[in-house]
């Protein structure tokens, strides 16, 4: 796959911290973080997987890093606006969501996907504000971020 892939590390980094064995509030698992639908779905449509693995594991490392790289090249394809920004906001919020912002804001304008984010503000359990808009937009850039010292 032609990409780059000191971004994939930089992500790997902004999901776990480089942790395999981490487990997030929300339930995402292991170092890509994978939500339990998003690993079985991945895991079912990925034969590479399946021979890592006869179920998915995502706190295995080989499983949890091409799970990742496989997901990122599937939602590079799917959204409707072309780069890797977008396929790592779809990784972070969802394609559907996502698509539905684009299509709001009638172009892959940036700043005008973004003023199209819709999404819920949630408590956390220490009471402080989690807005899943700002998370979702700022997810690419921490990316970008993180991965430079990789490069």
């Amino acid at each position: 796959m032609d990409a780059p892939w000191h971004l994939f590390l930089g992500q790997i980094e902004q999901e776990s911290g480089c942790r395999p064995a981490v487990t997030a509030f929300d339930g995402g698992a292991g170092l890509g973080q994978f939500m339990p639908k998003t690993a079985e779905w991945i895991h079912d449509r990925e034969e590479t997987l399946r021979e890592i693995s006869v179920k998915p594991s995502p706190y295995d490392p080989r499983w949890s890093i091409r799970a990742l790289i496989l997901y990122d090249r599937y939602l590079y394809g799917v959204v409707a606006c072309e780069g890797w920004h977008y396929a790592f906001r779809a990784y972070n919020g969802g394609q559907g969501l996502l698509n539905r912002e684009i299509r709001r804001a009638g172009s892959c304008d940036r700043e005008a996907i973004e003023s199209q984010c819709r999404r819920k503000v949630i408590r956390l359990k220490n009471g402080s504000l989690l807005d899943l808009c700002r998370v979702n937009i700022d997810y690419p850039r921490q990316i970008e971020t993180r991965g430079e010292k990789y490069r």
